[in-house]
């Protein structure tokens, strides 16, 4: 696949578009777009293009071309990421990147840092952690997608307040990557982190640290993941360095810090699934485990009150036994959660929390039975059923 060219349009007053063609070996051309502030002056190097479609080519087992100017740095890390995502096995192939034009580097290094935003707990505990951070970005088509136009309205307008009491300045960015063939891709397993960096280097002339905020809870579980404390920094360049923030805190311990702010409580945005169940939108459906989860955090720090975004009427004991937790044989959130609720003496919710894992590991042992005859499948579809 080969970066063939470039092009910078006007959408509306204020907003610009850069797009990207890219051609596959199988003559496919597809267009690669980021809509950005129009007073913003992108780099107009290869270093974005390199970050984006890097988890495409090792998806696909495609060499990568790229004429346009790239940074050594980020040249050699790409091929460093490549050997990562291959030891882990998730269905990549290590390929070549044919990127013979390297930049010159510049002397001059901007002075600005920024971090991602999206008003969840991890990006809040960054905004507070990080205040030299006076930037945020914003991001329009990642887990809230480009065809949800008013939700996206209601959800920016709120998070750009949020920012603007921070004493803060946000970037909003569109991007159309998950609807192109780079939708191929294992999103959570390879790829958000690198579609994180391609963003970011769109604003290399203007930033020297970029900080992600990390959902990496403890250093004793570093799982493969689309965003990583390994893998990140190497999306750095002679300018911008990529730095995770949050390493080895779970949400917990997050949520703890974040209770003595009023104004990220107000304004906690954590839901992935939406009003309609099939992706975020503006609100929390204070239904889903990650809601769940959040929610007991909140409700164990003494702050669910004061937490609008969610409705608490949801919230009661007698749900959480009925949380899957997909992961809780790594899950290092609910069991300290649990040893909280007992320190508190609250021995309902310690009860429910560990009725949740013991019920979540019971599924996973069973999980074979799907592939047997419908018959045996029966005890674990009535099990599975009542999950939400």
């Amino acid at each position: 696949m080969e970066l063939i060219g470039t092009k910078i349009t006007d959408v509306t007053e204020g907003v610009k578009r850069i797009t990207g063609y890219v051609k596959y070996n199988d003559g496919y051309i597809d267009e690669y777009w980021y809509e950005f502030p129009a007073h913003f002056e992108i780099s107009n190097n290869g270093n974005p293009w390199l970050a984006a479609l890097l988890p495409m080519a090792a998806t696909i087992n495609e060499d990568l071309v790229i004429s346009l100017p790239v940074d050594q740095r980020l040249l050699d890390g790409a091929n460093n990421i490549q050997k990562f995502w291959s030891d882990w096995n998730k269905g990549t192939s290590i390929i070549n990147i044919k990127a013979d034009n390297i930049a010159k580097v510049s002397r001059i290094l901007p002075e600005n840092a920024v971090s991602f935003f999206s008003s969840g707990v991890d990006a809040f505990f960054t905004a507070y952690n990080k205040p030299r951070a006076k930037y945020k970005i914003l991001i329009h088509g990642f887990d809230l997608s480009i065809t949800k136009l008013e939700e996206f309205k209601v959800h920016s307008n709120r998070i750009s307040k949020v920012v603007d009491e921070l004493g803060q300045k946000i970037i909003i960015v569109k991007t159309n990557l998950r609807q192109t063939r780079w939708q191929k891709t294992r999103w959570q397993a390879i790829s958000h982190g690198a579609a994180l960096a391609s963003i970011a280097l769109l604003f290399e002339p203007y930033f020297s640290e970029v900080f992600i905020p990390s959902s990496v809870s403890r250093y004793t579980y570093l799982e493969c993941w689309g965003s990583h404390p390994v893998t990140d920094p190497l999306f750095s360049t002679s300018t911008m360095n990529f730095i995770d923030d949050g390493d080895g805190l779970n949400r917990f311990d997050k949520i703890k810090l974040l209770a003595n702010y009023n104004l990220a409580l107000k304004n906690l945005h954590v839901c992935i699934r939406g009003k309609d169940g099939k992706g975020q939108d503006e609100i929390n459906c204070s239904h889903c485990e990650k809601c769940y989860r959040t929610m007991i955090a909140l409700d164990l720090s003494g702050c669910l009150d004061k937490c609008v975004l969610f409705d608490k009427e949801k919230y009661n004991y007698s749900e959480i036994p009925y949380i899957f937790i997909n992961d809780v044989y790594d899950n290092p959130e609910y069991e300290p959660m649990a040893k909280e609720a007992l320190r508190q003496n609250k021995p309902e919710l310690a009860e429910a929390i560990y009725k949740a894992i013991k019920r979540s590991k019971l599924l996973i042992r069973l999980k074979p039975l799907e592939k047997l005859p419908y018959i045996w499948r029966i005890p674990f579809q009535m099990l599975k059923n009542s999950i939400y």
